[in-house]
């Protein structure tokens, strides 16, 4: 496994972190490498809270992180929401390289946070571990290409048709597994 690979997973562990807390933005994890040395991690902790790359570069000074490599899960948005844009920010804290996992599916971002980098001259690469990425993010990115929420909806029944042992008992059908992906 390449060092680019160990520290995307890395990023895409730290994006875990975030869980369903950042409904209605994806899980989105970043880390700071330079000179082959992690300098810091950070992910999107909650909706509406700062996303990924602004938690991590907010842990260093400006000289730490010129000429830096930053890893995210996902394209650094390019719009004004409730934070401002990431790409800008990228660009303003001199980053030399910015690998990226996957562009952003959602019309308002969609290739143009990468093509602001780029256009800045910084070097971008996307691709990296994108299955595990979007498999992270799978209901957003259904969401933004297909045009319809993701549903899950579980129906549970005993083999003689039954859905609890007696009225008003609640009756468990399903496993622990079961439980947690619905």
């Amino acid at each position: 496994m390449s060092s680019d690979e160990q520290f995307m997973q890395l990023a895409l562990a730290e994006a875990a972190k975030g869980g369903s807390a950042t409904w209605k933005n994806p899980q989105v994890g970043a880390v700071i490498v330079k000179d082959g040395q992690l300098l810091a991690t950070g992910y999107h902790h909650q909706y509406g809270q700062a996303h990924a790359e602004r938690d991590a570069i907010s842990k260093l000074s400006n000289e730490q992180l010129a000429g830096a490599t930053i890893y995210v899960t996902l394209e650094p948005c390019f719009h004004y929401g409730k934070q401002p844009p990431c790409s800008q920010l990228l660009i303003d804290s001199h980053f030399a390289r910015v690998v990226v996992v996957t562009v952003d599916p959602h019309q308002v971002v969609g290739g143009k946070g990468i093509a602001q980098l780029k256009a800045a001259g910084i070097d971008v690469e996307v691709g990296l571990l994108k299955d595990q990425a979007e498999a992270l993010n799978r209901h957003y990115f259904y969401f933004y290409r297909q045009q319809r929420p993701w549903i899950t909806a579980k129906q549970a029944l005993s083999l003689d048709g039954k859905v609890a042992a007696a009225p008003g008992q609640a009756t468990a059908i399903t496993n622990q597994a079961a439980r947690r992906l619905v």
